[in-house]
């Protein structure tokens, strides 16, 4: 009688969605990079279209327009009427912009970096404060790409998570 209780209880939370199945096949479908690629992937890349803007941010004659998640856009817009797309600054998990004096601001997922935008022509990275913000596991995930019914295993060894496959 005990065992037919237990089976009929753990079917019962199985099927409300209270137990956590870390090896369940939609938790698999999730694409994940660890901390040490995140933390060696900012890259300045020639323009390319902007695909989702996020932040639009004015600095001087630049306009620099956030990419959530993928990066920064730097557009020179010294000519109002024929701004032209500089560079991208290939950045993980990036959702804040600011600028300061020349220098670039930005989140990347946990850590905070100061990129030198000085010289358009030899953007760079300058420093890097490790592990000051908190990971939101869900944060580069549209609404419909998870399926809040399950809790999957976002352990630190399998990194960020950066999307879903298709």
């Amino acid at each position: 009688m005990m065992k037919i209780t237990h089976v009929l209880i753990t079917f019962a939370l199985f099927l409300t969605g209270c137990i956590e199945y870390k090896d369940d096949p939609i938790c698999s479908e999730y694409n994940y990079v660890t901390l040490k690629e995140v933390r060696a992937s900012v890259k300045v890349k020639a323009p390319r279209e902007i695909q989702n803007a996020g932040k639009i941010y004015l600095y001087e004659n630049l306009v620099l327009v956030n990419e959530p998640n993928k990066g920064v856009h730097l557009i020179d817009n010294q000519d109002k009427h024929n701004p032209i797309s500089v560079a991208f600054i290939e950045i993980p998990g990036n959702i804040d912009i600011a600028v300061k004096n020349g220098y670039l601001y930005v989140d990347s997922f946990v850590d905070l970096l100061v990129i030198d935008i000085n010289d358009l022509s030899n953007i760079h990275e300058i420093s890097r404060e490790e592990d000051i913000f908190t990971y939101d596991r869900y944060q580069a995930l549209s609404e419909d790409s998870f399926n809040i019914e399950y809790e999957c295993d976002y352990g630190d060894e399998k990194g960020f998570v950066i999307g879903v496959e298709k």
